[in-house]
């Protein structure tokens, strides 16, 4: 019989086993307001949560972006902080969190240099900014502008971030030093934060929010915050932040009923002393924090009374309350009704009353006297009036017409589709638009299609309408071969067959030289972008270059590529977090330049004959299109086939580009642009 192991009892000198200390974890309730579709690229709130086990250790990064420009100019500057906010601080989890965050501002501030350094200045002293990263009870924090930062202790409320952030209105106010307060502490069990823009402190005090967040459990609190920015404002936003155990925030996820309580409780530390105001993230934080004052306590702070209202004073206490929820509740009645209002707007009203005229004529009156015998008729009658009718209430100038698409090519059906692994055959490829002869690369750039052609000019393309425009570079240089879109910078990067790197800004129409040195000899077969680096592939030298952002350019290179991996038979490339190299039949992945045997793609019944590789941050797949045998295959991050997308106009295709999130793949020909469902 086989021994067992041995259950060893603890001895009287042995250690006690360590406890695992516990810590509140971060209940998020985010708040977005909008009063029209058109404010809404002006405005962000953002919760981002770890996506993996290795990002839990730097915990939450949350906040709120308004610009308060609505030139066009600005309409993309709050998803592009986002977007590299979340990049940034997720982007390596070896870092403690304080130094994630601080790292994460300077590339915000490095984006915002760059738009500055492209003409885009309208947005400067304009942005309203409130950030946080809340890894388990450490919170880090930055502000600027007119946002508010509170926090809610024991019954009590301090503005942690005044005095933080304030910016100066004017393009002379330095880019890189737009986000620079950062301030550090700890926070508690019970704990509330509210980070919210200006608008919350327009239409409550202080002392308000403390009353209402003492009354109202937690959920109902965070509900009466945002039925009260939706009724006074155009714009806003907030975060409420409830610091709760593990076993109540896994209530709270199911049942968003539990209550959160603010008792008093003696000796309450100064909370302007927990948050100092630092120009960087403190290494430490001080833990013996002197007591408060009675005095000081009145005059820093809002003490409540007594945790329960006593009944006496209950009238007096929720008649303000009853009074606000009512003033909420015309405001939100009056912003539908404006909405109702609009949609009779859309009407014709002068076409349908001409209409009525026409039918009260006796020659109308006659003819459906002597119709009347005929019931067949009478209901045609009745039937084409109805249709009329429907047409011009559904009609508006307001209301744009259908695009209009280009009729589905007329590609006779293959008697059969291939005949292989996750086949879905396409039954529909339409056109959107021609192209020029001389169209080289298809880019997808926000919600924009853009063709590189090489006489030096970029042509922008509406997908939906097939509507384009066309900018010429005026920058001297040879003619455009290669373009990479990087999304970060909301730009593209040109690189011109003399080997000049330019940049391309869509949002001002404005071409600009970059600097950048390339290696002797240099052979670029294929240019990419990531966060915001360069990767140019040169099989002849068996090498990807990275080339970091640098103001005015690029700066110094790097050989990316570690020795004893091949690359010689690459003839394009993809990147996500993997970069992708593509031979004529072949895959390789590749993870911080070494080859990354986890990934093998599967090879298909019908061989692969590849001409082009598609890949991009968030996205789901890995795209490879096959020419040969007219197909676009999807790959999971894994390797494995997920979909094979076949029809027999897939020829002749000279790059393509994938929208996932609308599930459509775009197809550029020597001469048309086209697109089909992934569905």
């Amino acid at each position: 019989m086989p021994s067992q192991p041995k259950k060893r009892s603890r001895l009287v000198g042995d250690p006690p086993k360590r406890r695992e200390r516990s810590y509140p974890k971060g209940l998020f309730r985010d708040i977005f307001f909008s009063a029209t579709r058109e404010l809404a690229p002006f405005g962000m709130v953002f919760v981002y949560e770890p996506e993996n086990f290795d990002q839990q250790r730097l915990g939450t990064l949350f906040g709120i972006i308004k610009i308060s420009d609505t030139s066009e100019e600005s309409s993309f500057v709050a998803n592009l902080l986002a977007s590299v906010l979340k990049k940034e601080y997720f982007s390596k989890t070896d870092r403690l969190s304080d130094a994630a965050f601080e790292a994460t501002l300077k590339k915000a501030n490095m984006a915002l240099a760059e738009l500055a350094r492209q003409g885009s200045v309208k947005w400067s002293g304009k942005i309203s900014f409130a950030a946080g990263a809340l890894e388990k009870n450490n919170l880090h924090f930055s502000k600027l502008g007119s946002t508010a930062a509170l926090l809610l202790r024991g019954g009590m409320i301090a503005d942690i971030g005044e005095g933080m952030g304030i910016e100066t209105e004017g393009a002379d106010s330095h880019p890189l030093k737009t986000f620079s307060d950062i301030s550090s502490g700890k926070v508690e069990y019970g704990d509330c934060l509210i980070f919210a823009t200006s608008d919350l402190l327009d239409i409550f005090s202080l002392e308000e929010i403390r009353q209402n967040a003492t009354f109202f459990p937690r959920d109902e609190f965070s509900e009466v915050i945002s039925a009260s920015l939706m009724a006074n404002s155009e714009l806003s936003g907030a975060i409420v932040v409830n610091m709760i155990s593990e076993e109540e925030a896994a209530k709270a996820t199911a049942k968003q009923t539990a209550k959160i309580e603010y008792s008093p409780v003696p000796n309450i530390p100064d909370l302007k002393d927990i948050f100092p105001k630092e120009k960087v993230a403190p290494k430490s934080i001080p833990t013996d924090i002197p007591a408060l004052s009675e005095a000081e306590k009145k005059k820093h702070l809002y003490m409540s009374e007594t945790e329960e209202i006593p009944r006496k004073k209950f009238a007096e206490k929720i008649l303000p309350i009853l009074r606000e929820t009512a003033n909420a509740l015309k405001y939100v009645a009056a912003f539908v009704w404006k909405k109702i209002h609009r949609l009779f707007d859309w009407i014709d009203w002068q076409k349908i009353f001409s209409l009525i005229l026409e039918i009260r004529s006796p020659r109308w009156r006659s003819n459906l006297q002597a119709w009347s015998k005929n019931k067949v008729k009478i209901l045609t009658i009745a039937g084409a009036i109805v249709v009329v009718a429907a047409f011009f209430v559904f009609r508006s100038k307001n209301v744009p017409a259908p695009p209009t698409v280009a009729p589905a090519q007329n590609i006779a059906p293959a008697v059969a589709t291939l005949d292989d692994i996750q086949v879905k055959n396409v039954e529909n490829i339409s056109e959107i638009t021609a192209l020029p002869s001389d169209s080289r690369e298809l880019l997808l750039l926000g919600d924009a299609l853009f063709v590189l052609n090489a006489d030096k000019s970029i042509l922008k393309i509406n997908p939906a309408s097939g509507e384009t425009e066309n900018t010429d570079s005026s920058v001297p240089g040879g003619k455009f071969s290669l373009a990479t879109a990087m999304p970060d910078l909301g730009t593209i990067f040109i690189l011109t067959e003399d080997k000049k790197m330019i940049s391309f800004t869509p949002i001002n129409k404005k071409f600009q030289e970059n600097g950048i040195v390339f290696p002797e000899n240099i052979k670029t077969a294929d240019m990419k972008a990531y966060l915001t680096y360069i990767y140019l592939l040169d099989p002849t030298a068996n090498q990807v270059y990275r080339y970091p952002r640098a103001e005015g350019g690029f700066g110094e290179k790097q050989d990316w590529l570690k020795a004893g991996n091949d690359i010689k038979n690459s003839t394009n490339f993809a990147i996500n977090e993997d970069l992708f190299a593509a031979s004529r039949n072949q895959i390789t992945a590749f993870l911080k330049g070494i080859k990354d045997d986890k990934i093998n793609f599967e090879n298909p019944n019908v061989p692969l004959v590849i001409e082009k590789i598609f890949a991009a941050p968030g996205l789901e797949h890995i795209y490879v299109l096959d020419n040969k045998n007219h197909r676009v295959v999807a790959y999971s991050k894994d390797g494995k086939i997920a979909a094979q997308y076949w029809n027999t106009s897939i020829a002749g295709i000279k790059d393509f580009t994938v929208d996932e999130k609308n599930k459509l793949i775009y197809l550029q020909k020597t001469d048309s642009l086209l697109k089909f469902s992934m569905e």
